[in-house]
């Protein structure tokens, strides 16, 4: 979806680089979020569902803790303004919980490394090193092909895996690492041209001949 989600490449809001941009995280509860986010498998797509205005004004880890509570309300697993009332009683002095269980955060910690490793792609449509053009598209739903390198020429750098693609989960598709130009991408500018690597599926590619002529 084209939303105010996507914002790789728009102007107006400010460097990319800023202050401690390095750090990956700036506060303790950012690090407590992203582990929930990744226990409880974030969808961005609900992050996409966010209003665009709270969706500016959020910080990148309100947007997860945002989208969290949304999904664990959708499964049942939290009920309807339990947050709330766990944010009043926090507030009145109460000690939040604690639960020590080695065994349950080693089994989480390899449930998690799981997910996250891609079988390998069959019969890969591209090879390393070879030029790609991503298609020119404007999605009705969910997408991870983002606006600002669509129609772009970039290099494939590695082959991931394969993955559920995410317009449509039934199909599995190659992933590929795609190297573009920041000149390409932005055109000319004060800061020096770097390269910007971006993860995408197949689907999202042809060869960058075909349009070529």
């Amino acid at each position: 979806m084209d939303g105010v989600h996507d914002m790789g490449g728009m102007q107006g809001f400010g460097p990319v680089v800023t202050p401690d941009a390095e750090l990956v995280f700036h506060e303790a509860w950012e690090a407590r979020q992203a582990a929930v986010s990744v226990l409880t498998l974030l969808s961005r797509v609900t992050i996409e569902r966010m209003p665009a205005r709270e969706y500016l004004d959020a910080g990148y880890y309100e947007r997860w803790l945002w989208a969290t509570e949304r999904d664990l309300l959708a499964a049942g697993s939290i009920r309807p303004g339990e947050i709330e009332e766990w944010q009043r009683r926090l507030a009145n002095g109460e000690a939040p919980p604690v639960r020590t269980d080695p065994a349950a955060v080693t089994s989480a910690i390899e449930e998690t490394r799981e997910i996250w490793r891609f079988p390998a792609a069959e019969h890969p449509r591209f090879g390393v090193d070879d030029g790609v053009r991503v298609g020119r598209m404007r999605p009705v739903g969910h997408t991870r092909c983002p606006r600002y390198v669509r129609g772009a020429t970039g290099t494939v750098r590695a082959i991931l895996g394969a993955d559920k693609l995410p317009e449509d989960e039934a199909r599995t598709e190659p992933v590929y690492t795609v190297a573009f130009s920041s000149t390409d991408l932005w055109g000319t500018g004060e800061e020096r041209e770097w390269i910007v690597l971006v993860d995408l599926w197949e689907s999202y590619l042809e060869t960058s001949e075909a349009t070529d002529g």
